[in-house]
């Protein structure tokens, strides 16, 4: 006669140690990751908008050559359902502006963006690359508009915004192209309270 064999199989107890294994994964990244910002894709691997949505006109920040004052020059986004996505393509779209003819956006060549952030607090953080801006070509005057008409490009247009942060490649610097403090307070917050634009 044949003897029963005892041995169990062993799938329940691989099952288990898949679970706890998983779970443990889990929690790692819950309490070890940082979710508090919200990143934007990069166009590359998500859109900022889709093809059906509306164009809306924003007004970013210029200065007018015969007067040398800050105006409000026209551009245009699209409305999107992220308002992220919409804040993203309004710093593109700074960072893009002309230079070219009467008013000209204070942009030092070579800039760009790596990654946009809003945080609930309503902080925007800019995370900027300036590696290929020929430093010796940007002053004081041309930094503190560059960095000034960014502020207010974000302000002026989105009410939730109340204080925009710059980041240089991920860190925080005392100043982009250095002359203008990043760190303080005035470099953070609009100068006025304008509605123009505001959507």
């Amino acid at each position: 006669m044949k003897e029963k064999s005892t041995l169990k199989p062993a799938w329940p107890a691989y099952a288990f140690l898949l679970a706890v294994l998983v779970a443990g994964v889990l929690a790692f990244r819950h309490f070890h990751g940082s979710p508090r910002l919200e990143p934007l894709h990069s166009q590359s691997q998500s859109p900022l908008y889709e093809t059906g949505d509306k164009p809306v006109t924003i007004y970013i920040k210029a200065v007018a050559l015969e007067s040398g004052k800050m105006v409000n020059a026209a551009a245009t986004i699209r409305q999107s359902k992220s308002r992220v996505n919409q804040m993203k393509q309004a710093i593109l779209a700074y960072l893009e502006g002309s230079r070219k003819g009467p008013v000209q956006v204070p942009v030092p060549e070579g800039t760009a963006l790596n990654e946009f952030y809003f945080t609930p607090t309503g902080a925007a953080v800019a995370d900027l690359s300036v590696s290929q801006v020929k430093r010796e070509r940007v002053g004081f005057y041309e930094e503190t508009l560059f960095v000034r008409g960014l502020i207010e490009t974000l302000t002026g247009n989105f009410f939730e915004v109340k204080q925009v942060k710059i980041l240089v490649d991920g860190q925080d610097q005392p100043t982009l192209f250095g002359h203008y403090a990043l760190a303080t307070s005035e470099a953070s917050m609009p100068v006025t309270e304008n509605s123009n634009g505001k959507f």
